[in-house]
């Protein structure tokens, strides 16, 4: 075994974080941890995965529900598209019977993309799958640097038969130590093997700031204000959303209300009937 993959497992099997989707191989619990968890903090999904497995114990039971009360359930996670594509998968998981095994089978689910894929079939099915997020990418960047290509070293270390374990230290090691502004380059047990410890230049060069948009502005603000009331309070006019809208000091000006509800109703996440807007029950 390479001394990276021996360092990266023994330190995980000490230190490795206890989180609750640690403890199941099941797919179907993968798969909503890994959805919950797309852009999304750790402490902010663990409560939010026990509420909704509480609800939706089993793939059928989420299949069935309608897709508003799987909307209130995932309310306070944000992206919530998220709620309806994991939806989808479960209805389409129920039609086909058979949990898919391979990352493009998967990918053929609502909703996923190659890394949801490869994440759900490493942490559930422990396959032997290159898992790469943001976090794992800029890990791999700083011990390997100047190498670039990101894709060919996670396949050239990745140890057979340990996919899950390795991935989920990658990620712990993320977390705890290699931050992408102020890395914990003393306290990490990588510290030997990486190519870029104490190298502010070197740390610096794998990331690039991105900007960010301006909070009240954003579309994306507005519509999970606009979804988190008619959680609260289904069926309610429009002009009531405008003016509790308002009340948040989200300004009418600041964004193009009408696209904003269209848009959510094409994404079939509310429905408009008679100037009043709804969850979708069907």
């Amino acid at each position: 075994m390479h001394p990276l993959q021996k360092t990266i497992l023994l330190w995980y099997e000490e230190h490795g974080r206890k989180l609750p989707w640690r403890e199941t191989q099941n797919p179907y619990k993968i798969l909503i941890s890994e959805m919950m968890l797309q852009q999304t903090q750790v402490d902010r999904v663990i409560p939010k995965y026990h509420s909704f497995l509480t609800r939706f114990p089993t793939v059928h039971s989420l299949a069935e529900a309608s897709p508003g009360e799987v909307l209130q359930y995932w309310s306070g996670l944000g992206y919530n598209r998220r709620a309806l594509y994991l939806h989808q998968c479960a209805q389409a998981l129920v039609k086909e019977k058979n949990f898919p095994e391979t990352v493009e089978e998967l990918q053929k689910l609502p909703g996923l993309g190659s890394y949801t894929a490869a994440a759900v079939l490493s942490f559930a099915l422990n396959k032997d799958v290159v898992v790469i997020d943001v976090n794992i990418s800029l890990l791999y960047k700083r011990i390997f640097f100047p190498k670039i290509n990101v894709e060919k070293i996670a396949l050239d270390v990745l140890p057979s038969g340990r996919s899950r374990d390795w991935h989920n230290a990658l990620m712990d090691l993320g977390s705890l130590y290699c931050h992408r502004k102020n890395p914990d380059c003393v306290h990490c047990p990588l510290q030997k093997l990486c190519a870029s410890a104490g190298d502010k230049k070197k740390i610096f060069s794998t990331w690039q700031r991105k900007k960010v948009q301006s909070f009240k502005s954003s579309n994306r603000i507005v519509r999970g204000v606009i979804l988190k009331l008619l959680i609260k309070k289904d069926g309610q006019s429009i002009e009531r959303i405008l003016t509790s809208l308002d009340a948040q000091g989200i300004k009418r000006e600041k964004y193009l209300f009408q696209n904003i509800l269209v848009r959510l109703e094409e994404d079939g996440l509310i429905v408009m009937k008679e100037k009043k807007l709804f969850l979708p029950q069907h």
